[in-house]
């Protein structure tokens, strides 16, 4: 029997709610070591938000709201200046659903203007830019072992405040080759 150590093949099909993250030797560096949640997935093609990239609060110069700063994240390298956000509270008004449980965008005032706290009362996270696929094109990725894709996990995931690191604890968990990959580092040449 044939092993391939660099065969990353998933049998997953991507779908809206999937997480999909790359695999240890993606070199783009817009995605290596990302997990993302994907929100849309059509015939118009593909998008999400990039679930382990926090964005430190001082590093942008944006004139944001607490609340959003301190669970502020890259979504991806597309429309930086683009805000949206993932919640788990079903009453925010215009939200569109993702899984049982999770929902995307709504009206952020309902979140900025009442007296909740994030990660008490609602969980939530903001993202600044967001990942896009044309028609087909994140399946492609897929045939070409660039992601594999995750349908079953528990939704409490999204909201953790999760970093790079997390990547790695993520991928071991799938054990054999991929726990030994989980250790590979970001860079082979400076080992």
């Amino acid at each position: 029997m044939k092993f391939d150590y660099f065969n990353f093949k998933s049998n997953n099909k991507v779908k809206k709610g999937s997480i999909i993250f790359s695999q240890p030797l993606m070199k783009d560096p817009n995605f290596q070591r990302s997990l993302i949640l994907i929100c849309e997935h059509n015939n118009e093609g593909s998008l999400g938000y990039v679930l382990n990239e926090k964005i430190h609060p001082n590093v942008l110069k944006l004139d944001l709201n607490k609340k959003i700063l301190n669970n502020l994240y890259l979504g991806g390298p597309v429309d930086k200046s683009y805000l949206n956000f993932i919640h788990n509270y079903n009453k925010i008004p215009n939200s569109d659903v993702i899984l049982d449980d999770v929902f995307l965008g709504g009206d952020m005032d309902f979140i900025l203007n009442n007296d909740v706290e994030i990660q008490h009362d609602i969980k939530c996270k903001f993202f600044c830019g967001y990942s896009g696929w044309s028609p087909n094109q994140l399946e492609e990725e897929i045939d070409q072992n660039s992601w594999i894709v995750i349908n079953e996990y528990d939704v409490n995931i999204l909201f953790d405040k999760i970093d790079d690191k997390f990547w790695s604890l993520f991928l071991s968990n799938f054990g054999g080759k991929n726990k030994i990959f989980s250790n590979y580092p970001k860079d082979p040449s400076l080992n």
